[in-house]
């Protein structure tokens, strides 16, 4: 294992659930990009490799919702993820990127909802708990 892999599993170990998803809409949209670029230069493999790595990550992000905590919005993003899948499907079958590029619009609107909720946890003012309050205020 290399020195970049090395950082990225610690980087994935040690992140929470909104940060790791929003490194998953990463990955979606490198290996997009990817497999756009694969297109337009006529190279088969990377594109059905690019692909192929993608459809794993929106495969995988199907397979972690919870249906039955995650309600209406669980649904949702299943749907969005199942469409995905049939976008990136086409784009390997017909050597075409636009189906990709309706695709990276739909992940970069939900990477920035994930990135708001990322940016609201960390501005959220951390409180103490009423007796610490009480025990800094008086210096005990």
């Amino acid at each position: 294992m290399n020195n970049v892999q090395k950082y990225q599993n610690v980087q994935v170990m040690t992140s929470d659930r909104v940060r790791l998803v929003i490194m998953l809409y990463d990955g979606i949209i490198r290996f997009n990009t990817g497999a756009q670029k694969a297109i337009a230069e006529g190279d088969i493999e990377s594109r059905s490799y690019n692909i192929n790595r993608s459809l794993a990550i929106v495969t995988e992000l199907c397979s972690s919702l919870d249906m039955e905590r995650g309600g209406e919005i669980a649904d949702n993003l299943f749907h969005l993820y199942q469409y995905g899948i049939e976008q990136l499907n086409s784009a390997n079958l017909n050597n075409d990127s636009k189906p990709i590029d309706v695709f990276n619009r739909i992940i970069n609107e939900l990477k920035q909802g994930w990135e708001a909720i990322s940016e609201s946890k960390a501005e959220a003012p951390v409180v103490a708990a009423p007796e610490e309050r009480r025990s800094i205020s008086y210096g005990v």
